[in-house]
């Protein structure tokens, strides 16, 4: 029990503060990732970001993404 504190006092310091229907900021948009599962152009272990499917950043190619997080603990 002891070992769930730290993690949650970690998570809630580093969390991003969005909510439901806000734009992310530029910065948080080119913020590097690596791609852990293939799909849309891209396999395993390329880099990606969010920039990448907005069109004001990529040279015009305009973009939808639907974000869906899930967790089983």
């Amino acid at each position: 029990m002891y070992y769930l504190l730290p993690i949650f006092l970690f998570s809630t310091i580093f969390a991003i503060p969005y909510e439901e229907g806000e734009y992310v900021s530029e910065e948080h948009q080119n913020i590097t990732k690596e791609t852990c599962y293939g799909g849309n152009g891209y396999v395993s272990g390329d880099p990606w970001k969010l920039a990448d499917w907005n069109g004001e950043l990529n040279g015009g190619h305009y973009n939808i993404v639907y974000v869906e997080m899930a967790a089983s603990w």
